[in-house]
């Protein structure tokens, strides 16, 4: 990435949920400080929450040499719930990184003598890329104002065409869009798949309609492969993927815990379809973040995937279900806790924050 910004023409557009202020992200700004001191246009979008800690004086390096920052919906001026929890790096309209990401340094060095976190990303050129430029202004216009539809309201629009079709495809959702295009996409390949599906998840609490579907790829002889991370950094939603795992292995899936670090991947391959960006398989990327993924329909890059997945299982432990029904009995409990918190009351959460958030607006109107 550093590369791609050194050779920046004319702009630079950057969105980021976590930005730190460590070795990673101060070397990151010096290379967005020298492409807006040789003219280039630098725009980077953070969100407030992801970068609480980060103090808005990180940037003045930045904004002196001419670049843009804003936060998105900085805390106590608005929604607090509803996060843009994209991930991309646009380089020229020509070059575009769509991943799992973070700017820190768990992602590029590691920290506390562990690896680095495994993630993906996938790297778009030329007019696939372009693509993009737009749904990132609409994030950046989007950064400092209220939601502008009513939110979990049901929408009888159609599913977008064609997108299994089409070689490249960009989605985006978010709280306003009740289409929730980036949930039917996983549910599409996954209701599509003949031969295999693996799966690699940071956070894993889907809603039912995928744990139906992957349930009757099953029945119909798929394969399917779900690795997780044995350490997480949100030990809840480990606990709440955990009290999963009976039913995941009793349908006859496999599943795996990723050992050597933090499991940060959003990957999803299903026969010669492969999906990759910022959304988990959890009702917050489904209902409440604002999540961008990459859906490719390519056999080349969906072998090259599963390799890269093959190789991630010979340092992952794969869970027996003798061996999980023996698990202790606070462990289960644990679990269900987990689940219920962030299945259930994760999504409740959110709608009391626009209840506040409303309540507040009216009250301003009178």
């Amino acid at each position: 990435m550093f590369d791609a910004i050194d050779r920046a023409d004319w702009r630079i557009a950057m969105e980021m949920y976590i930005f730190e202020d460590d070795e990673t992200g101060r070397e990151f700004r010096s290379h967005l400080k020298m492409a807006a001191k040789r003219g280039v246009e630098v725009m980077v979008l953070v969100d407030a929450f992801g970068c609480w800690s980060l103090p808005d004086s990180f940037w003045d390096e930045l904004r002196a040499a001419g670049g843009a920052v804003r936060w998105f919906r900085p805390i106590g001026r608005g929604l607090l719930v509803f996060r843009n929890h994209r991930k991309l790096l646009l380089i020229d309209d020509r070059v575009a990184f769509v991943g799992g990401f973070n700017v820190a340094n768990e992602y590029y060095y590691g920290v506390e003598g562990e690896p680095p976190w495994r993630d993906n990303a996938l790297v778009f050129s030329s007019h696939n890329a372009a693509h993009l430029r737009y749904s990132f202004l609409k994030m950046w216009a989007r950064a400092d104002r209220p939601l502008r539809r009513l939110l979990f309201r049901r929408s009888h629009g159609k599913t977008e065409r064609g997108f299994i079709s089409d070689r490249v495809q960009f989605l985006e959702s978010g709280p306003e869009d009740p289409r929730q295009p980036v949930r039917r996409a996983y549910r599409l390949v996954i209701r599509n798949a003949q031969e295999r599906i693996d799966l690699a998840m940071s956070y894993f609490y889907p809603p039912g309609r995928i744990m139906r579907a992957l349930r009757r790829a099953v029945r119909r002889g798929v394969q399917v492969r779900l690795l997780f991370s044995q350490k997480n950094d949100v030990p809840i939603a480990r606990w709440a993927a955990r009290g999963l795992y009976g039913r995941l292995l009793r349908a006859g899936m496999e599943v795996w815990e990723y050992r050597p670090s933090m499991l940060h991947a959003k990957l999803a391959i299903a026969d010669n379809t492969v999906i990759v960006g910022s959304a988990n398989m959890d009702v917050r990327s489904e209902r409440i973040n604002y999540e961008l993924v990459a859906v490719v329909h390519d056999p080349e890059l969906a072998a090259q995937a599963r390799a890269d997945f093959e190789d991630d299982l010979q340092n992952a432990d794969q869970v027996l279900l003798d061996r999980w029904k023996q698990r202790p009995f606070m462990q289960q409990i644990k679990e269900r806790i987990s689940y219920w918190l962030l299945a259930r009351a994760d999504l409740y959460l959110a709608k009391l924050d626009v209840s506040i958030f409303n309540l507040r607006r009216l009250r301003r109107l009178r």
